[in-house]
């Protein structure tokens, strides 16, 4: 498997490189045809277990066998978890966001806007990283949420270390923008 390497774009601006040397898996699920929860919900209770750090962004958030993976995960003090503000405030995912942030250090977690529009935040990644120099990355459309397993949504989950760093240094640098500039977000 090989993809383009990135230089700079149609229009100019740089682009983001990112090997493919290290790719171990690419696998693609589809909802609502395969069972994207549960392949998550693997592959974050491996990581829990093996003591790895979470990087994750997370636009809708309403499912409770994450969010108590995601309690194991902050166990690593490098893990970090953001969300989106409105979202957020919404009925369904404010009270399982409440419950668990109560379980996880203030300084684990934001709750924010994109940096530039000022508008939602509406990336869905985790980046898993291991001591061992291994990592995984889940990106796509899918919300972490029961309504999303029942709509067309597409997630590759990828075995790259270089990927979920990519990925977990992107979510960190906009996890410490929301802190630095909207620290009144709270749950």
């Amino acid at each position: 498997m090989s993809l383009k390497m990135l230089g700079l774009s149609a229009d100019g601006r740089l682009a983001v490189p990112q090997g493919t040397g290290d790719v171990k898996s690419w696998d693609t699920y589809f909802a609502p045809d395969d069972d994207i929860h549960g392949v998550i919900v693997a592959g974050l209770t491996q990581a829990a277990q093996k003591g790895a750090e979470c990087h994750s962004s997370q636009y809708g958030f309403t499912d409770q066998d994450i969010a108590d993976l995601f309690v194991k995960l902050a166990k690593s003090p490098r893990s970090r978890f953001l969300f989106d503000k409105v979202q957020e405030a919404g009925p369904k995912e404010r009270p399982i966001v409440q419950a668990m942030l109560k379980h996880i250090v203030k300084s684990q977690w934001a709750i924010g806007t994109s940096k530039k529009a000022h508008q939602i935040l509406h990336t869905k990644a985790i980046a898993v990283l291991y001591a061992d120099g291994t990592g995984w990355t889940v990106t796509g459309s899918f919300n972490l949420s029961a309504s999303a397993e029942q709509q067309f949504n597409i997630v590759d989950i990828v075995g790259s270390r270089s990927r979920a760093e990519l990925f977990a240094n992107r979510i960190d640098a906009m996890f410490d923008w929301v802190k630095t500039n909207e620290p009144q977000n709270l749950p």
